[in-house]
């Protein structure tokens, strides 16, 4: 039996970035070397579109095969826990988190100089991955994916996975309303490693 491949819809970012960059460089950078300068800090296929298939749940630029990604099937089934609750608020979906061995108490590292403690906290954290659930507003994301930025560039976190509904209710975030924002995160902060589930 063969997997189903799923085929993405978008453009050859990295190739397309060193092409533009080339003529602006100095004498002794070849394609090669700038390639090889971007590699860890813009991915290589940037997709345009979601997935064309009725189980597409996940967003990501970043291949889910490359690495070793214990959390997805673990996402997965927290993802399909909180979308069985009856009323879902933070309180619930820290506790759904603690039951599945979560730690839901970790603080971002490094947000001021001054304070080392930060102010910020993840809604989950294991094994340096971080989640944020967002159940209230689209523009929280935005500053989720900074929050997961600092955690990146303080060596917390390897990467940092946004929960959404999967479908539109009652105004609230939804994996819909994500795929008209995540370009702009990615286009903005393309080294961010991020995922976006939609449960």
């Amino acid at each position: 039996m063969h997997a189903k491949k799923i085929a993405h819809t978008g453009y050859h970012w990295r190739d397309e970035l060193v092409r533009e960059l080339l003529p602006y460089t100095k004498d002794g950078v070849d394609q090669m070397l700038l390639t090889n300068i971007l590699r860890g800090y813009v991915p290589t296929f940037f997709p345009t579109n979601l997935p064309d298939s009725g189980d597409a749940n996940w967003l990501f630029v970043f291949s889910l095969a490359s690495v070793d990604h214990w959390w997805k099937p673990e996402i997965e089934a927290i993802g399909n826990e909180l979308a069985q609750q009856h009323v879902l608020n933070d309180k619930c979906v820290k506790e759904v988190f603690r039951k599945n061995e979560w730690d839901a108490n970790t603080t971002v590292e490094g947000i001021s100089i001054g304070d080392k403690r930060g102010r910020w906290k993840y809604d989950a954290y294991k094994n340096r991955v971080a989640v944020e659930v967002e159940l209230s507003s689209r523009s929280q994301v935005f500053k989720d994916s900074f929050k997961f930025l600092i955690g990146q560039a303080m060596s917390q976190i390897d990467v940092g996975i946004i929960m959404v509904r999967r479908h539109l209710v009652h105004s609230k975030p939804y994996l819909g309303s994500v795929d008209r924002d995540w370009h702009a995160i990615y286009t903005t902060l393309p080294m961010l490693r991020i995922a976006f589930y939609g449960f």
